[in-house]
C-alpha cells in the first residue's frame, strides 16, 4: 500500500499514449475515476484530455458502495466482456489493471476467483494487448503471490 502501484499502471498508458501513440484502457477496482484524473493531474498528466480524445478509457470496476451480495457462482465474464469491448472501441494496444487484491478482498472463493483471473490473463492475451496488472504483498520478502495466481499468469513479475 502507498508504493505507487497505480501511478506506475497509469504512467504505463499514459506514455503509451503521448509517446506511442497507443491508446489504453485503465480498469480499476479501487479508485475512482475521478481521484486518478485529479491524482495524475498533480504530475501534470492531463488524463482528461486524453480520455476526451479518445485515447484513454478508464474503466471503474469498483464495488457498490452500498455492499453486493454475491449469490451462486462468480465470474467476470461481464467485466471481461467490458473490457473487451472498450479495447475494440478504443482500439487500445496497452491495458492496467488495478488492482488484482481488490478482486480477491471482495469475494470469498479464492480458488474461483484465482480461476476467473487465468481467464481474463488469457482472454488479454489472446487479444494481444500489453497488460500491466497491480497487486498488494503481504510481505517485505517472501513470495511475490499474495494469492497464488499472480506469478502464474504473469509474464513478468516487477
Amino acid at each position: 500500500s502507498g508504493t505507487g502501484k497505480t501511478l506506475f499502471a497509469v504512467q504505463f498508458l499514459y506514455n503509451g499514449i503521448t509517446q506511442f501513440d497507443d491508446p489504453g484502457v485503465f480498469v480499476t477496482f479501487e479508485e475512482s475515476p475521478n481521484d486518478i484524473i485529479k491524482n495524475s493531474h498533480s504530475l501534470g498528466w492531463n488524463l482528461q484530455k486524453l480520455i476526451d480524445d479518445g485515447k484513454l478509457f478508464i474503466l471503474d470496476a469498483s464495488p457498490d458502495p452500498e455492499g453486493q451480495e454475491v449469490v451462486g457462482n462468480f465470474d467476470l465474464s461481464a467485466l471481461i466482456e467490458r473490457i473487451q469491448y472498450a479495447i475494440r472501441k478504443y482500439k487500445a494496444k496497452r491495458v492496467s489493471v488495478d488492482s488484482i487484491t481488490a478482486i480477491f478482498q471482495q469475494y470469498d472463493a479464492a480458488s474461483v476467483v484465482r480461476r476467473e483471473i487465468f481467464r481474463l490473463v488469457a482472454r488479454l492475451k489472446q487479444i494481444g494487448v500489453t497488460t500491466v496488472m497491480t497487486t498488494e504483498r503481504i510481505e517485505e520478502y517472501g513470495p511475490v503471490a499474495r494469492f497464488g495466481v499472480e506469478e502464474f499468469v504473469s509474464d513478468n513479475v516487477v
